[in-house]
This record gives structure tokens, sequence and C-alpha cells, in this order.
């Protein structure tokens, strides 16, 4: 495990009217600190090294919680974004609770015990249906059990884009998650592991084809660990020639360590903290 970010203002153990996010996933844990004049006080960054087990992320959670002196005091609001893979999308007309579990384990296996929940994506008249690995919902039902749990799917379909066709990509250093909107219809939200740069690009151009997408006519927003000098980007220009970086939403303001980095390194994370 990696401290990737760990950037605090001088008031940021005055916790108590103050709200805290904590996104997690198996490729890293991130937690920011929203004061109640919309202010970012604290802003932490943990990445994990490629085939972290579920076992060994709510390990690192609990270590974390331990070892965070800010993670201890009281909040007036905890919430919680899981990110993990393993989600199925249904239509409202199909859905049905019963089978919730056997839909998930015919998409991704049964290779793993999990709690399965589902959450309702009005915009879009969805159900996220989405399992929780038992070991970290263990975790925060015991050290965060007043936090509200969301997935991040559902968050993200809830955000409003304009007309016409978007790829909204979030980047970690082992896996990119995106989410495919063909002239304002949500047509995918799905997560994909890569090694190479090559490998990233070909899951886009994929999902392009798949749905019928003109790239040339398609807007991708890249965000989270993506830099305009990497191999990564050049690749992706190749072929979609419009490319925008995330930027901070203007609900809040953000010190000045955090404006001397790049935006779309922390974008998604302060656009979820506008949904919660």
């Amino acid at each position: 495990m990696n401290s990737s970010f760990d950037i605090r203002s001088s008031d940021s153990n005055n916790t108590e009217d103050s709200s805290l996010l904590i996104e997690i996933s198996s490729q890293g844990i991130s937690f920011m600190v929203i004061n109640a004049d919309n202010h970012c006080t604290s802003l932490s960054v943990y990445h994990f090294e490629a085939g972290t087990t579920y076992d060994k992320v709510a390990s690192y959670l609990k270590d974390i919680a331990a070892g965070q002196p800010l993670l201890q005091q009281p909040f007036k609001k905890v919430s919680f974004v899981y990110a993990f893979a393993v989600s199925v999308l249904i239509p409202h007309q199909f859905m049905d609770a019963t089978i919730n579990k056997s839909m998930l384990e015919l998409m991704y296996g049964d290779t793993t015990e999990g709690i399965v929940r589902s959450d309702f994506i009005n915009r879009h008249n969805l159900h996220n249906v989405y399992s929780v690995p038992k070991q970290v919902d263990w975790v925060i039902a015991n050290l965060f059990f007043q936090a509200k749990n969301y997935h991040l799917y559902s968050l993200l379909a809830e955000k409003s884009k304009p007309d016409g066709n978007h790829l909204y990509c979030i980047f970690s250093t082992t896996q990119i998650t995106v989410q495919l909107l063909k002239e304002g219809v949500l047509q995918v939200m799905q997560s994909f592991e890569y090694k190479e740069s090559i490998d990233a690009v070909y899951h886009l151009l994929n999902i392009c084809e798949r749905f019928e997408v003109n790239v040339n006519e398609t807007v991708v927003y890249l965000n989270g660990m993506i830099d305009a000098n990497s191999v990564l980007y050049h690749q992706l220009y190749k072929y979609f020639p419009h490319l925008i970086f995330g930027s901070l939403p203007v609900t809040f303001t953000y010190s000045e360590e955090i404006k001397k980095l790049p935006a779309h390194y922390f974008s998604h994370l302060f656009e979820l903290a506008t949904c919660v």
C-alpha cells in the first residue's frame, strides 16, 4: 500500500460539522473531509499493488482507520462509496430482487462471497445490483457504523451530461472505469483491468463499437491517474480526438496544495461528494 497524497489544512481536526467521504476499491482507498463552508480540509489517497485481495483491502482499511487520527473524530455525515467492479445494471421492468445474486454469479462467477445490494438510478430508471466483499463490509459496519453506503456507478449515473455521446473514464494504475452515454441514454458502466496503455484504449474502442458510437463524435472525460505527457494519453489521442481532463466542481473551495496538483486526479471524488 502506498500513500500517494495526504493534504491537510490547519483546521482539519474540527470535524463535528464536517462530512467525510471514503471511496474504497481493490485499487485503493481515498478519503476527504468537507467542512460546513464547503471547503475541503483534508484529502488522502492510497494506492494498492496489483492483485490485492479483498482480505488485504479490509486489512488496509483497518490499518488506515487506526493510523489516521482524523478518521477517529466525530463527523456530521459519513459516506462510503464502493467502487468494486462486480455490478450489473437492470432496467426497472426486469428487476427481481430474488435473483440478484444469481445474475451477479452468471456475469462474474461464484468466486467469492459478498453482500448483494442494489440502488435505484432514478435518472435512467435502472437498478444497479452489486456485490460488496463481506470482509470489507464487516470492517465498515464495525468502524464506521454511522456511514451511509453507495456504489460508484449509482452516483455517477445520476450526474447529468450535455446532449451527445460521452465516455466518462476514471483511471487507476491498473483499472479503468467507464460510463458511456449515447445521446443522453446510459449504455454501460463497467470496470476493466489493464496492464499496458493499449489495453485501456482497446476497451474504450470496443465499447464504442459494441454500442455503435462514432469515436469522432464522442467526448472522452479523463479522471484519475493519467497525465497529459503519458503514453496512455498519447495512445488515446490517436483514436479519440475529443479528450477533456476532469475539473474540480465549483461547489467546493480548495486549499492551495490541492490547486497545485492536476485537477483531474481528484475530480471524480469531488463529483461524488456533490451527490451524497
